[in-house]
């Protein structure tokens, strides 16, 4: 067994005599309103397994004085650094990491720790993310964008695939609902803290599939809140692509054999040369894409279908900051660190 950690004077202590075999570690920036419903959802789990609950804050945020949650104050927002701080103080053999605007459903630990029970050969495991069920009609098109098949993301996790696989990318799972055998997670060498925001979790779960199998599984559900389209949405696309685009240049390996974003960046350079010589035939281009993306959007959207004319133009906006942002980072790659 491990020893325990020393415990520190700014840590709520665990039961005295206990090792939970769970640790959920969720870095927290803006306490109360979503933040207080997240911390409410892990501590509601229906399960007979023994957790804690770590919350790694920048500031004294007001927790519930439950034994089972401990906080971790630090200053520094770069969320690899928190999640390893939150990691290295960790008592269970399971890390299970989640956002402060998630909710898990109740027998989300209860599932993900019985699936990698039952894999003992896996290291990891994630899960869906949906959209929150009182989420308003900006986060309902975001999710929308997200979760749509072919036209999205193309996340396992955003699109909420059925059933239950060994994911082959990085990316099919996110880290708002991931489960990390402790060992695992020490070997892998935690999250890579130079990366900073975004990149942080495909660069953990790459270095996971390495060591061997990472599930992803249906039924192991967290609702997360979206930003909300268009403004808080497509900035948040943009820091991401930008920083897709930097890592394909520096060598990251998951970006560089991503045939995806290959794809993506050679069919938005395609139309452009095609919108620029021939008009007609990149307006007519323009028309099949707004009639498929329709065909694919419609049967999964949550939208009324008053709504159901803004997602031809909300992807064409989507794409074009995921293009433009992913060409701004090669560039910025390209410079001096």
């Amino acid at each position: 067994m491990r020893a325990q950690q020393p415990r520190q004077a700014w840590l709520f202590p665990a039961p005295p005599g206990t090792r939970p075999s769970i640790s959920v570690i969720m870095p927290m920036d803006r306490p109360g309103g979503d933040a207080d419903r997240a911390v409410a959802a892990v501590l509601a789990q229906q399960t007979e397994r023994a957790f804690e609950l770590i919350v790694v804050s920048g500031a004294d945020v007001d927790l519930p004085r439950d034994p089972r949650v401990r906080r971790v104050q630090i200053a520094d927002r770069n969320p690899a650094v928190r999640r390893n701080r939150g990691a290295k103080v960790a008592n269970g053999l399971y890390l299970v990491f989640i956002d402060d605007d998630a909710f898990a459903e109740p027998s989300w630990l209860e599932r993900g720790v019985a699936i990698l029970e039952e894999h003992e050969d896996a290291v990891a495991l994630g899960g869906p993310d949906p959209g929150t069920e009182d989420a308003s009609i900006g986060e309902q098109i975001s999710d929308t964008l997200l979760s749509t098949p072919l036209a999205g993301s193309g996340i396992a996790a955003h699109e909420s695939r059925k059933g239950s696989f060994a994911v082959r990318a990085p990316f099919d799972v996110a880290l708002v609902n991931l489960f990390v055998r402790a060992d695992a997670f020490r070997d892998a060498g935690g999250f890579d803290e130079t990366i900073g925001y975004i990149g942080e979790d495909t660069d953990l779960v790459s270095k996971l599939l390495k060591l061997g199998p990472v599930l992803y599984d249906s039924t192991v559900i967290v609702r997360h809140r979206r930003r909300a389209f268009p403004g808080p949405y497509l900035r948040q696309r943009w820091r991401y692509r930008v920083k897709t685009g930097e890592l394909l240049i520096r060598g990251s390996a998951s970006y560089r054999k991503s045939g995806r974003i290959l794809f993506f960046l050679a069919a938005g350079a395609g139309f452009l040369a095609i919108a620029a010589f021939r008009p007609s035939i990149g307006a007519l281009l323009l028309l099949l894409y707004g009639v498929g993306v329709m065909a694919l959007a419609v049967p999964r959207t949550r939208l009324p279908m008053r709504w159901w004319w803004v997602i031809p133009p909300a992807f064409l906006l989507h794409h074009a900051t995921y293009f433009v942002g992913i060409v701004a980072g090669m560039m910025r790659g390209l410079l001096p660190r």
